[in-house]
């Protein structure tokens, strides 16, 4: 034997002479103990050298001697025995590796559960799903018990494996849609739930977004609607059941629903938020409710946390704003919604109509000063084209300011050259370049 190997046997040998350790630790007799220690030495030998293979019969030992020794047994083991798994042609002695993989699970889980039984148990089930695909409704059912029932503390992966698990056993025939909804309301309510206690996790806020697109092919209004009004009475007081509501509505597009206008009223009566305040504004907004759009989203706008509505919101409030002719307001609206996402074309295209409808006021008198103000709307107008080409009526709007441009007559008697700099004043305060209409 290497003498890097009994060195740490004997080192090992001295600890159990010299403190008491109990016999379940080490196994059950003396010679369980030295059996145990010599073969813990000699699996992390191999392990450590990545000789898998060989690390098998002794880490095997240790796992029946004295499994309750270390948790290193079973997060080593793991990898030992998967090896094993992946190199054995024999199928009948494959699915004896399973077993024994699954046991694995199950000895850590009763050895070393540190508070985190659900969390091993998904774990477990992942395994199982990969290794025996045909087997998706033991899959299915071991992953809801960790996420549903035991719980996964702030693990972001499981609640969307239940899903997509609760997903594949309903195209196989195990379960009916109204049970995948059920577990897409366990996994996002989950997923909320620990999002709330680490607010901004990058990873908890796009695996809510994977669960809402996975979700979405199977959530048609036709579908959704008639599962949640059952549902209805007993559960429009549980605010989970709410969100689940008018994310799904939403994300199906059933929001112009009464069940839709329902839930979001309720919810946010119940848990006022900034998603909430947007949904009712988008509501509003349907409604031409200016008033309404501008007072739910005036203070919550910029406390979305999902940039996509964020810009939506900011967008919708210019679009108030714009309605009230509070251009001031409704630009700044618009602004917030370019630092969001700079290629926000819309939010060009609402400052340029403000921007149109203010020509008179800022031009006064002077025909030059009215008709420079078409210079800076058809700039926003082309700035929003060049980032969205396929906004309404985008090129159409373009060309009819354009008419308003002055000719190259009025341009020449004021002695203002094309392609000079010009400032436009007023409240829109912007430079741009002079030019003649086309």
């Amino acid at each position: 034997m290497k003498m890097k190997t009994i060195k740490p046997i004997i080192l090992l040998l001295f600890a159990l002479s010299s403190v008491h350790v109990s016999a379940q630790r080490f196994g059950h007799s003396e010679q369980d103990s030295v059996l145990c220690v010599r073969n813990v030495s000699l699996y992390t030998e191999f392990f450590n050298q990545r000789d898998m293979a060989a690390a098998f019969d002794p880490w095997y030992q240790v796992l029946r001697i004295c499994p309750a020794f270390h948790v290193n047994t079973f997060i080593r083991g793991r990898q030992i025995v998967m090896h094993r798994i992946t190199q054995e042609r024999d199928p009948a002695q494959r699915e004896k590796y399973i077993d024994l993989l699954l046991e694995v699970w199950d000895m850590r889980i009763q050895y070393f559960p540190q508070g985190q039984e659900g969390l091993l148990l998904s774990r477990k089930a992942h395994d199982f799903r990969g290794l025996r695909p045909r087997q998706i409704n033991e899959a299915y059912e071991m992953m809801y018990r960790a996420v549903a029932e035991l719980g996964v503390g702030n693990d972001h992966v499981a609640p969307f494996l239940l899903f997509q698990y609760a997903v594949e056993n309903w195209r196989a025939g195990n379960i009916d849609m109204d049970r995948v909804v059920d577990i897409y309301e366990i996994s996002a309510s989950y997923l909320e739930r620990i999002l709330r206690a680490q607010p901004g996790d990058t990873n908890i806020i796009n695996t809510l977004a994977n669960l809402d697109a996975a979700f979405e092919p199977l959530a048609t209004c036709d579908v959704m609607i008639p599962i949640f009004e059952r549902r209805w009475e007993e559960n429009q007081g549980d605010i989970a059941f709410l969100q689940n509501v008018t994310r799904v509505l939403d994300n199906a597009n059933c929001n112009d629903s009464e069940l839709f206008f329902k839930a979001t009223r309720t919810l946010h009566a119940l848990y006022p938020s900034p998603r909430s305040a947007f949904l009712i504004a988008r509501m509003f907004s349907a409604q031409q409710n200016w008033n309404g759009v501008i007072t739910y989203l005036s203070c919550h706008a910029g406390q979305l946390e999902n940039d996509r509505e964020r810009v939506q919101a900011f967008l919708l409030l210019a679009q108030a704003y714009t309605q009230q002719r509070r251009f001031r307001e409704g630009r700044a609206a618009a602004l917030r919604a370019l630092e969001v996402d700079p290629t926000a074309g819309m939010a060009h295209l609402l400052i340029g109509m403000m921007y149109a409808q203010t020509a008179r006021e800022c031009g006064g008198d002077d025909a030059i000063s009215r008709a420079a103000v078409y210079w800076v709307v058809v700039d926003r107008l082309e700035r929003a084209r060049s980032l969205d080409p396929n906004l309404p009526r985008i090129n159409e709007h373009i060309a009819a300011f354009r008419q308003h441009f002055p000719t190259g007559d009025d341009l020449f008697f004021q002695s203002i050259t094309v392609g000079s700099t010009w400032r436009v004043e007023c409240w829109i305060q912007e430079t741009t370049t002079v030019r003649a209409r086309p």
